[in-house]
């Protein structure tokens, strides 16, 4: 309780100085890149920002305070067994990068570790972890072992094996650790958590499922545990499905007449959605939870990419309009 009260004390406070819409609208309608840039620094990175950091840093400012918020997070929670909702993600991401990297490009390495090649700095396994791991077959410590028999598998079928099998395989074992954090954790509010996460998951590989790939939801890309079955989803070649979820209202947005990708687009937007405004409404009123660091760092994460589109927008001169026109992904 002391623990999370203190730093939820310091969650409150920095609150105040998210991205609002007059913020937001500032920055759009900054007149070049650098006054953009001087709204930016309105928020929380002043502290980053001397004489010698220009507005082409921005990336590296956004990233530091991203960074730093975590340590933050983690210090006043002593890394909290339930933050790995927000942490183990990344290193998914990373994983699933590093493996397409070596698989399917070929490649001997990882490059350079950064966003712009999709990876992330906020997981739990460093570069230099990932590298052993996925080029070196050296296991991290703090790999967790739901991923063990994954890593087998993916070593010894060589390649052979379908890519996106390998990302379910994975996507598995990453809801199974989770489970067991939330399980470990005896929140209630987590594991309703990861059950929403679950079906999330699963209605976003079948929608992609119906929508690119033209085919069934395969029964190795189901995540068991949800709301939703897999003897719900099993043969659906249709979103009408959606319709007996508790996801219902996802389905508002989207006209018969829209293209294949413009409904996916709509169907993984209001999932976002969902998931933000059920961790916004569990964070509410909370003085000492778990809920009000989840609810915060995520909000940071959409802070960011919204930031960072301003700014390049503003960099390649785009307008104010067709800004806008791009924020509506948010």
């Amino acid at each position: 309780m002391a623990n999370f009260l203190f730093v939820n004390g310091q969650i409150r406070a920095l609150e105040s100085k998210l991205l609002t819409t007059q913020r937001l609208d500032r920055m759009v309608g900054a007149a070049t890149p650098q006054d953009a840039f001087r709204i930016l620094v309105e928020l929380q990175y002043a502290e980053y920002v001397d004489d010698t950091v220009t507005a082409q840093d921005f990336t590296k400012i956004i990233e530091r305070g991203l960074l730093e918020t975590k340590e933050l997070i983690i210090k006043g929670t002593n890394n909290n067994q339930g933050l790995q909702f927000l942490w183990a993600r990344f290193d998914l991401n990373n994983l699933k990068r590093a493996y397409k990297l070596k698989l399917l490009q070929e490649k001997t390495e990882l490059g350079e570790f950064t966003e712009e090649n999709g990876f992330s700095l906020l997981g739990n396994l460093s570069p230099e972890e990932i590298t052993s791991l996925v080029f070196n077959q050296s296991i991290p410590e703090n790999l967790p072992e739901e991923y063990l028999e994954v890593i087998k598998s993916i070593e010894e079928s060589e390649g052979n094996k379908e890519f996106r099998l390998i990302e379910f395989a994975l996507d598995k074992a990453y809801f199974a650790y989770l489970n067991k954090a939330a399980r470990k954790s005896g929140s209630v509010f987590l594991k309703k958590l990861w059950k929403m996460l679950v079906d999330t998951t699963n209605l976003r590989s079948l929608a992609r499922s119906i929508l690119v790939l033209e085919e069934a939801l395969p029964k190795e890309a189901f995540i068991e545990g949800g709301e939703v079955r897999w003897l719900d989803t099993e043969n659906i070649k249709n979103l009408d499905f959606i319709s007996s979820t508790p996801f219902a209202e996802i389905l508002e947005g989207i006209n018969d007449n829209d293209a294949s990708e413009e409904k996916l687009m709509k169907v993984e937007k209001a999932l976002d959605l969902a998931y933000k405004r059920f961790l916004g409404d569990a964070s509410q009123g909370e003085i000492s939870s778990i809920q009000v660091p989840l609810a915060y760092f995520e909000r940071r994460l959409q802070n960011s990419r919204m930031i960072k589109l301003i700014m390049f927008a503003k960099f390649h001169g785009l307008k104010p309009e067709q800004i806008y026109q791009i924020l509506k992904q948010f």
